[in-house]
């Protein structure tokens, strides 16, 4: 992930929690329903707010040892890791859950990251992620309440044609009240 980006969480990690709070929509009730109950990982998961709705067998992952340490006291085993690079053996998961984290992977990457998502997930396994909608790619982003972090924008067509092409199945899109969510199963 970006090194900005990795930045801007290490160094306001509280203020995050404080301002975003807990979940605020139901994406992680709806996923773990879908999923089934196998072992998820909440990827870039931050402070843990999608931890309660998604609940165990669960993991969470972040790149930022802050994160991580303000999501420590909920009883979730947390890993350190990149979204680029997953730490998990092929075929682990049965689900990936990734709440407006791999919107920080520059588009040029996001093939290969998505490709290693698919290595993770089993057979049978789905995803959920939620992107920004946009054309917007870069690190100053108008109106960040964090600024200096990268930021890369998606349609739901480059997003399909992306998981289509990692061996994603079964892919769709809908929109959300902060963009857009994608779910497919391997």
């Amino acid at each position: 992930m970006d090194g900005a980006t990795v930045s801007v969480y290490e160094k306001r990690a509280e203020e995050w929690r404080t301002r975003r709070g807990g979940a605020r929509d139901a994406l992680g009730s709806e996923f773990r329903a879908a999923a089934g109950p196998g072992l998820i990982a909440d990827l870039g998961c931050g402070t843990g707010r999608y931890f309660d709705q998604i609940g165990p067998p669960l993991v969470g992952l972040d790149v930022t040892a802050a994160m991580l340490g303000l999501a420590s006291h909920r009883q979730t085993p947390l890993v350190r890791g990149d979204l680029e690079a997953l730490p998990f053996r092929t075929g682990r998961l049965e689900g990936a859950f990734a709440r407006h984290s791999y919107l920080h992977v520059p588009k040029g990457r996001f093939p290969a990251a998505v490709g290693e998502l698919r290595r993770v997930i089993r057979p049978g396994g789905m995803a959920l992620l939620s992107m920004i909608e946009g054309d917007y790619q870069g690190h100053e982003l108008p109106d960040d309440d964090f600024p200096g972090r990268f930021f890369a924008f998606w349609t739901a067509h480059e997003l399909v044609a992306a998981f289509e092409a990692a061996g994603f199945v079964d892919v769709r899109t809908r929109r959300d009240g902060s963009g857009i969510v994608i779910t497919a199963s391997c």
